[in-house]
This record gives structure tokens, sequence and C-alpha cells, in this order.
């Protein structure tokens, strides 16, 4: 099963697995965990409120994965099996209203409480001391260091990551067009892949009304066209090349757009995942691509729509 199929499976699969991160705790209460980037250090307790406020944090992390804007580029989870009362104190903290409903809930996530991921939140390195690195991830924008991180705590894919996923395994891998149209989440680039599609699909076909031939009839080719028009796309609306952030001279489609036909945009939400879960978070003001599209914790512009196919994966 190809990596993006898995994706899709983790996109629709039951909440099983939420439920059972959402009750994950030791018993004791007493241990705290750190998650660490460059941005600063956010504390959690080891209790059911503190999982799913870390967990809250996770999918703020992961939503923002793409964003060229972003400042961490690596993650580490601490244990502090035998935090000090300064700690201890600090462990949480990114809640400004705890929500009884969230409590109540067998959800993995805070969605009705207000949390903050604000400078402010963070601790600084010293409350590390006595703790152990449990795990690492890599936050720079590659396909793999995305997948492990939402793999690893099954955090939620936005459509715009999603897009960016699907186009980072077609630079690496190719097209992959042979697998159920997703209906979820469709390809907001799956118009430009439309005619590429069509050629793979007439060369698939010859070769295997041709089995015994050595010729490819095209296919190398074209799917080396694929991965370079991927790779292009990803450095013109998102920054993204070679899995690092690098501005370019080139404008997106939404920049384009706006230079034919000016046109406004909404205000963006404050709302989360559910109408009711609200973050507040520092950020510049960045220029949003045509793709980018509400979901979960992440703020959204609303794209206008064209007629696509659905994602082939």
């Amino acid at each position: 099963m190809s990596i993006l199929n898995d994706i899709w499976n983790r996109i629709v699969r039951k909440s099983d697995r939420r439920k059972a991160a959402a009750t994950e705790t030791s018993g004791t209460g007493n241990r705290v965990y750190a998650v660490v980037t460059e941005e600063g250090v956010m504390l959690f307790s080891d209790t059911s409120k503190g999982m799913k406020a870390r967990n809250s944090y996770l999918q703020h992390l992961a939503d923002g994965f793409f964003n060229v804007t972003k400042v961490p580029e690596t993650l580490r989870i601490y244990d502090i099996d035998l935090p000090t009362k300064r700690v201890a104190g600090l462990a949480d903290n990114c809640i400004e209203k705890l929500s009884k409903a969230d409590l109540r809930s067998t959800d993995a996530q805070l969605r009705r409480s207000v949390v903050n991921f604000t400078s402010d939140k963070f601790a600084d390195r010293s409350v590390l001391d006595g703790g152990v690195c449990r795990a690492k991830f890599d936050l720079r924008p590659d396909f793999h260091n995305f997948d492990r991180l939402t793999k690893e705590f099954g955090l939620g894919i936005s459509p715009q990551n999603y897009d960016v996923a699907a186009l980072l395994y077609i630079s690496e891998n190719g097209y992959a067009g042979i697998v159920a149209a997703d209906k979820v989440h469709p390809f907001s680039y799956e118009y430009e892949f439309r005619e590429l599609a069509e050629k793979l699909g007439d060369s698939m076909r010859a070769r295997m009304n041709a089995p015994l031939s050595a010729h490819d009839f095209g296919y190398a080719a074209l799917q080396k066209e694929a991965k370079e028009m991927a790779a292009d796309l990803l450095q013109s609306e998102f920054h993204i090349t070679d899995g690092e952030f690098r501005l370019g001279a080139r404008i997106s489609r939404t920049e384009r757009m706006e230079m034919s036909h000016p046109m406004s945009y909404p205000e963006e939400e404050k709302t989360g995942g559910l109408p009711e879960t609200h973050y507040r978070q520092e950020a510049p003001e960045q220029r949003m691509s045509d793709s980018q599209r509400q979901v979960k914790h992440a703020a959204s512009i609303t794209p206008q729509k064209k007629e696509k196919k659905q994602l082939i994966l």
C-alpha cells in the first residue's frame, strides 16, 4: 500500500484510536511531559486534561507544518518523572479556559476549551533538567517527516497539507493515479495533472497490450514530467524545494489571479476543528494559496472553486 493510501486510511479511520489516546494516563498525575521546539518548551501534565492539551499542541504544529513562516525545525518529547513544584505548576498553562465537555469527551484533543500557544506560554529550557528525551521529530517540509509526525500521534491532516503531501509524493515517486479517488479531500491540483494523467493511462494500456515489448511507450518520460511539475508547484505555491523552504521569484496561482482580477478575501476565521474550539496564535501576516481551506485548527481562506477531478491516489 502506498504512503498516500496510508494517509487516506488515517483520515477516514474510526475514532477508536482517539478514544484510546484520550484515556492514556499513568494514573499518578506526577509526571510532566515537555514538547520542545526552537520556539520554546511547552509543559503538559500526565492527566487526561494534560494529554488532550498536548495532542492539541501537536495538532497545531502539524497544521502549520508546511507554513513558510513557521519557526520550528525539530521537535523533541521529554519525560520529567520527578518535576519540581515550579515545573509542575507550569504544566498545562496553555489552557486558558477548560470546558467540562472536553473532560467528559473521549476525544484525544481539546475541542471546546480555549487554548493559547503564543510565546508567553512557553517555559525556558531550565525546566528540562532531569528530563529524558524519548522521541525526536524532524519538522522540515519533507513528505516522510510529515507522515511520521501525523502517524505517530494520530493527528488530523488539513486539505492544504493533503495537497502539499500529495505534491511531495509525486515529486519523489511520480504520479500515482491507480487507486480510489479521495471524495473527502479533493486534490486541488488535479486539473494541472489531468492531461498528463490521461497520457500515463494511455501508456499503461499500451504496455499491457504489448507485454513482451521492451518499449515503455513513454511512461518513464511522463513520470519524469510529473515529478518536475510537482516540484515546480511546490516551489511556486508553497516555496518548498528539496525539503527546505526557499523563497523564490515566481508568483503563486493566487497572486497571478489577484494581478489580473483584484479580489477581496474574507476575514480569517478564529475557530478550530469544532465551532467551540478557539486558538490564539502569534504569526506574521502571510498570503494564503487558493488551496488553503478550513480544517481542524488551521485558519484559512476559502478558495475559488474550479472544475476538477477527485484526487486519484
